[in-house]
């Protein structure tokens, strides 16, 4: 018996593993399983057709939506082409440098930055929503200062209008925006940035 035992243990030594306590299958690396947020903005995308193509009927693109949902659009073009020459698909204008844009509707002030919108205020929000259609950004801020009832266009990207009404006790501001997006709020200072994607 002490025979049979011993060489089961020199067994279990040889094939056992170094941590029995360890999974069997080896996991695959979670970063393979992420979708990746990337930061990464599309510029242009050449491409060439056969040298038999003459008329290029369409374009379908495949997209994702801020959902997560994926679908594609097809845009009809009927034109004749010449094959020698690459097609080229590029977003127009978005890489161009966008300047910085003020504004004041008191007792805030504001200013706009590519997809950010600053609010300086030193009073702290109460809470934050979003409406649609149109898609607006509400932000409800405490209140210390006299009424205030007034509208700003300001027609940029991202950002349409802004406006400031009061209510008993906060200020109500609405971030009329160009499309739908995911938002979120970070404080810097004495600013809330709002950031659009």
């Amino acid at each position: 018996m002490k025979k049979i035992i011993a060489i089961f243990f020199i067994f279990c030594i040889l094939v056992g593993r170094e941590n029995p306590f360890e999974s069997v299958v080896n996991p695959k690396n979670s970063s393979e399983n992420e979708i990746q947020d990337s930061k990464k903005y599309f510029e242009a995308f050449d491409f060439k057709l056969p040298t038999t193509a003459r008329i290029l009927k369409g374009v379908s693109v495949i997209y994702q939506n801020i959902d997560g949902s994926i679908e594609t659009k097809t845009f009809d073009i009927d034109r004749s082409i010449d094959w020698h020459y690459p097609l080229s698909f590029s977003q127009k204008s978005a890489f161009v440098s966008e300047e910085t844009n003020y504004y004041t509707i008191k007792p805030f002030e504001f200013f706009i930055q590519n997809d950010k919108l600053y609010i300086h205020t030193t009073e702290n929000i109460q809470r934050s929503f979003i409406l649609p259609t149109p898609y607006r950004i509400v932000i409800d801020i405490d209140r210390k200062n006299p009424n205030v009832n007034q509208s700003i266009d300001i027609a940029k990207k991202y950002y349409s209008k802004i406006s400031v009404g009061t209510h008993e006790n906060f200020y109500r501001i609405v971030i009329t925006l160009d499309g739908q997006y995911r938002y979120k709020i970070d404080k810097e200072d004495q600013y809330y940035i709002v950031s659009v994607k």
